[in-house]
């Protein structure tokens, strides 16, 4: 009981930060340090939470998503959609090549809080910019081949446990003159793809079965999920992402401190 009652905290991080820009790996790689060294590396679970909050995203875009697969079909093809979807293809798979490629190396620093500890101090800078960027110009839509590399390669840094990939892929679509919504919905559509291959290469590289500790977690990651994307859909329109900038300095400056 005492190991579910973890999982679900757990699964209420990764829910809460998954799509708030404070990095939901960060967290939980803190966190399961402070748990004991048994959650650290724990494939399933990590899997499993993952999940939890993809489902969300399919969820909440739902209706997003749909117009997009028809958008390229045959009878209801529509320029507009196929671009995104093609943007979507290219962020997908420069955030993939580089993962393999950096595959082993990164895997290693979830065994490293510290250095999650430490990238969040990353992540805060980047929050703290996302508030102060230039024009926004670029409509629902409207993104080219550039701005789809860019974005797919702050995805792949955010693999990086403490760097967020909601908040480096919305301040990398900002930058690149998306409107904040716009860069929002595309930087959660695009990490449908970018989890679920991440999912199936760990998932294909687990020992055990799934347990109900895994359930537990992945169920909570979702009901949490879909309240914080919401609550994030909020926050971009009043601007203010100065709070989680400033979160994100004291979780990681904090934990350091205390590590000592």
């Amino acid at each position: 009981m005492h190991d579910i009652l973890i999982a679900i905290c757990l699964g209420v991080v990764q829910g809460l930060t998954e799509f708030l820009p404070v990095s939901s790996s960060g967290h939980l790689c803190i966190l399961q340090g402070m748990f004991g060294e048994k959650w650290l590396g724990n494939i399933l679970f990590d899997v499993s939470v993952h999940l939890g909050t993809t489902l969300a995203i399919l969820v909440f875009f739902f209706k997003d998503i749909t117009t997009l697969v028809r958008g390229i079909l045959p009878k209801t093809y529509k320029p507009e959609q196929a671009r995104i979807v093609m943007a979507l293809v290219i962020t997908t798979v420069v955030t993939g090549t580089l993962g393999l490629i950096f595959k082993d190396s990164i895997e290693s620093l979830f065994f490293m809080p510290r250095i999650a500890a430490s990238m969040l101090l990353i992540t805060g800078v980047l929050t703290f910019f996302t508030d102060r960027m230039g024009k926004e110009d670029k409509k629902y839509g409207t993104i080219g081949i550039r701005d789809a590399i860019i974005i797919g390669l702050f995805q792949a840094f955010a693999i990086i446990p403490g760097i967020s990939r909601s908040g480096s892929t919305i301040f990398a679509g900002i930058a690149c003159g998306m409107e904040r919504p716009w860069a929002a919905a595309f930087s959660f559509i695009a990490a449908i793809p970018a989890v679920m291959g991440a999912v199936v290469l760990e998932w294909s590289s687990a020992s055990s079965t799934v347990s109900m500790i895994d359930i537990a977690g992945g169920i909570s990651a979702f009901i949490v999920g879909l309240i914080s994307l919401k609550f994030l859909v909020w926050i971009l329109k009043k601007r203010s992402f100065i709070v989680f900038s400033v979160y994100c300095w004291l979780a990681g400056g904090l934990y350091l401190i205390y590590t000592i």
